[in-house]
């Protein structure tokens, strides 16, 4: 159980980083000008649904994991890396997307990695 936990960790930081990356960039920039955000949605749309699916797959593997969520975290993370991995490729010639996009990334999949080893840890219901 102790291995699902940090997996549920591990998709919770993930989660929260796309949260700050949601604020901070997104929405803290554009304060002055929110339509910026609805004119080009893509981005802050795909980042928003990072920080949902992070945060709800972190929880679930640290308060109620099951075999459920440990499958739900594998194909949460195949989309993360095909979503947050291309992100990042693109982001290869800018160093401050170049980081957020690694830590979103890195965190996500670790999460998932994490979870899928320990799947064995996880009791029927």
């Amino acid at each position: 159980m102790a291995g699902l936990r940090l997996a549920g960790a591990l998709w919770i930081i993930a989660g929260l980083v796309c949260v700050l990356l949601f604020v901070f960039v997104f929405v803290q920039e554009h304060v002055d000008n929110l339509m910026v955000l609805v004119q080009n949605p893509l981005l802050p749309s795909l980042v928003a649904c990072g920080a949902i699916v992070g945060l709800t797959i972190g929880v679930l593997l640290v308060v109620r994991p099951g075999p459920d969520v440990v499958r739900w975290s594998n194909i949460a993370g195949v989309a993360w890396l095909i979503a947050f991995g291309s992100l990042l490729l693109t982001a290869l010639d800018e160093p401050g997307p170049r980081t957020s996009s690694s830590l979103i990334t890195a965190f996500g999949i670790a999460g998932a990695l994490v979870a899928y080893r320990f799947r064995g840890a996880v009791r029927p219901e």
